[in-house]
């Protein structure tokens, strides 16, 4: 018979969470209560429609859609950094054009793409 209390040998078999994972959690909950609720719509809304285009099974992704929004996101990032719109790639500028309108660069402070 061991010397070790009953109650202490099932505390050591109960699984215990990583340290590191509540840290986040607490983090992540923190964050959470903090939001606005319209930031909490919109990533509630962004979460939903990137699940729904996610394949996990296969890792392939489904509609273009959250690609293409990701994409603007990081030219308009781009252009907010300083990059001037002529440095863009046609296709890049085709994006914004389509986000933006015509004279898109007019938001970035420039009167033309040269």
């Amino acid at each position: 018979m061991s010397d070790v209390p009953a109650k202490l040998i099932e505390e050591e078999e109960k699984p215990k969470a990583c340290v590191s994972e509540s840290i986040f959690e607490n983090m992540k909950n923190t964050l959470i209560k903090n939001l606005s609720e319209e930031d909490r719509k919109s990533y509630q809304e962004f979460g939903e429609k990137f699940h729904r285009t996610l394949d996990t099974m296969g890792f392939q992704t489904g509609k273009k859609e959250i690609s293409m929004e990701e994409s603007l996101s990081y030219i308009v990032e781009s252009l907010k950094s300083g990059l001037h719109p002529r440095y863009l790639s046609d296709d890049e500028q085709r994006l914004v054009e389509a986000g933006y309108g015509k004279t898109w660069y007019k938001n970035w402070g420039y009167d033309s793409l040269e």
